[in-house]
Parts: structure tokens; C-alpha cells; sequence
């Protein structure tokens, strides 16, 4: 398994919709006093180059229109998580964890009423302007990915949102085919709660389990700087079923073996000590989350005989794989 973290920026997004990226660049608005680097980091934000984007088409409906523009698979390790996701349900719980990932200055919330589920686009930064845009890019996407990965529209009640009814409401009605208010508290998509449990047709719950811990790693470091052991968990759990070897690691981190050996000892582990680590935390998971046989998880682990498994399952957990599924 060879998978990348998220590399498909907002530039990439609107140049497979045909815009050119220089023009892009040359008509955002930025502040002048920014430093250099907040300006490249700025320039990353789609929030910030959605503006300039309908300026040039001169369409003011443009936000909806790409919002049919299915590039999940494009969204690396996040990408992969959403397709290998069991249901809507699942794929909402991912969005709510980890769409801090993606860097875009927005959030999704999440609310439960008697038979609906709510599920809120918000904002905490930007012009009114942009907060619109974001929403009209946001809303029809997640109605477009939602049949994409269900093979059905999705059936939702009602559509809320914040600003007046546009004049360009007839395209509104064609992306969002549901009940549509204007004017209302919130940004929110009304869905009942039996249609989160449709099924995800690209559903893989051993994939998920590896996927899922690769966001984990990605949004703890949001808030870190990346050691040596945590880029070698990473690694490795990126490459659950073919294990890298030390050697293959070290040349992944640009470094020697050796060197590679004093700054793991120097943050008090080792590579065998890691490696145990990681199978450690994906069995427990594939335990936990899948319905996976134990044969079938010593496979995944790159355990070529299921005793052995089990043998390093019981020095690890102090019982055995089938006991710990007993006592979830």
C-alpha cells in the first residue's frame, strides 16, 4: 500500500475546472502587510481564491456549479478514509475529526433532533462574501459525494442557509434538489437518521482501519514537530501488510540506518519496539472494528503463520486475539 498525504491544493481544484492558476494568484485579495509566507499560505486556501475564480467566469452561481466536482479521490490519506467508510454515518464522524487536515478554515457540525440529523457548515473567519461561496461549494459537494459513494441521491429534508435567496436561486434548485430556506440561524443540511446507516458501495473496514489512524497521526501533528519514531509509526502503518524494513525506512527518511538507529535510541525506542507498536494498535483495531477472522488479521499484519500472531498478541496484551474480542 503506497498512499501520500493530501496533496490536491484548492489551485489543483479549480484548474480541473479550467481556470488558470497565475490568473488566480494575480486577482486574489490579500493583505498587503502580510509576510511572504502567510501570503503562500493564504494562497492555499480555497476560501481565498473562490472570489477571484467568479470574478474571472464573471458567474456568480460558479461556487455551486464546482461543487459537482467529485475530487475525493484526489484528497490522498483523507480521501481514502471518506471512500473506505462503511456509511454516511461513518463518513461524518471522519469529516468532524479530521477535516481540520485539510487546512480550509472550516468546520462541520454535527446535531441530533427527534428524527433528523443536522449537519452545519461553519466558518469563523472570512468576509460575508467568502462565507457564502464556501457554503455554496460545500453544500452541493456533499449532496454530489454522498451519491457518488451510495449509488443513490441523498434524501434529505431540508437545506438551511444563512443568506437572503439569491438571484440566481433556479441554479440552487438544480444542485440542491430539497427544500431550500433562506434567511435561516444556520448553514445546514437536514438529513433523517435512517439515511446515514446507506451503505458505502466502496466500503473496505480493514482499509478503514488503517486509514483512519493515518488521519489520527496527520491531525496530531497539526500541533507538533514530527519526531523520528513518529515518522517511522507512519510509515509503517502506511505500509500495514508489507512491512518496510529498517533499511527501507531509513532510505524513506533520508538518512542511514545507523543514523537512523541513534535518533530513535535518543527518543528512548527502537525500531523493533515500533514496528511492535504499530501491529500492536492496527490488530486491536481490526479486532474492534471489523469482523475480520484472526488467520485473516495475522495476514494483514505480514504474519506469515497465525501462531505467531497470536504468541506476539499474548506478550503484547497478556491474552489472547480471541479473548480481547470477547471482552469489547
Amino acid at each position: 500500500m503506497r498512499l501520500s498525504k493530501t496533496k490536491f491544493s484548492p489551485l489543483d481544484f479549480l484548474e480541473l475546472a479550467g481556470f488558470d492558476r497565475n490568473e488566480l494568484l494575480a486577482r486574489m485579495t490579500l493583505d498587503k502587510s502580510l509576510a511572504p509566507e502567510e501570503v503562500e499560505l493564504q494562497s492555499k486556501l480555497i476560501v481565498n481564491l473562490l472570489p477571484a475564480a467568479v470574478q474571472l467566469s464573471k458567474n456568480p452561481s460558479l461556487a455551486l456549479n464546482l461543487g459537482q466536482l467529485n475530487y475525493v479521490s484526489q484528497l490522498g490519506i483523507f480521501g481514502f478514509a471518506v471512500q473506505s467508510c462503511s456509511n454516511l454515518r461513518q463518513i461524518l464522524t471522519l469529516m468532524l475529526r479530521y477535516h481540520p487536515i485539510m487546512k480550509q478554515e472550516v468546520r462541520w457540525q454535527i446535531g441530533e433532533f427527534e428524527n433528523n440529523v443536522s449537519v452545519r457548515f461553519k466558518m469563523d473567519t472570512g468576509s460575508t462574501e467568502q462565507q457564502k461561496l464556501m457554503t455554496e461549494l460545500a453544500f452541493p459537494n456533499f449532496f454530489a459525494v454522498a451519491k457518488t459513494l451510495t449509488n443513490k441521491s441523498l434524501a434529505a429534508t431540508e437545506v438551511h442557509l444563512i443568506f437572503p435567496k439569491p438571484d440566481y436561486y433556479r441554479t440552487y434548485k438544480k444542485f440542491l434538489p430539497v427544500p431550500l430556506r433562506f434567511n435561516q440561524p444556520h448553514n445546514q443540511i437536514l438529513v433523517p437518521k435512517a439515511v446515514l446507516d446507506s451503505p458505502v458501495k466502496t466500503a473496505n473496514p480493514a482499509s478503514q482501519v488503517v486509514f483512519q489512524q493515518l488521519c489520527e497521526e496527520m491531525l496530531q501533528d497539526l500541533n507538533r514537530i514530527e519526531n523520528t519514531s513518529a515518522a517511522v509509526r507512519r510509515l509503517l502503518i502506511q505500509s500495514a501488510g508489507d512491512f518496510p524494513n529498517i533499511d527501507q525506512v531509513a532510505d524513506k527518511l533520508h538518512m542511514s540506518k545507523s543514523t537512523l538507529g541513534r535518533r530513535l535510541e535518543r527518543e528512548c525506542t527502537s525500531f523493533r519496539t515500533i514496528i511492535d507498536e504499530v501491529k500492536n494498535l492496527l490488530a486491536k483495531e481490526y479486532l474492534t472494528n471489523t469482523e475480520l477472522t484472526v488467520a485473516d488479521i495475522a495476514h494483514l499484519l505480514d504474519y506469515t503463520d497465525t501462531a505467531n500472531f497470536r504468541r506476539a498478541f499474548v506478550r503484547w496484551n497478556k491474552m489472547t486475539p480471541s479473548a480481547f474480542r470477547q471482552v469489547l
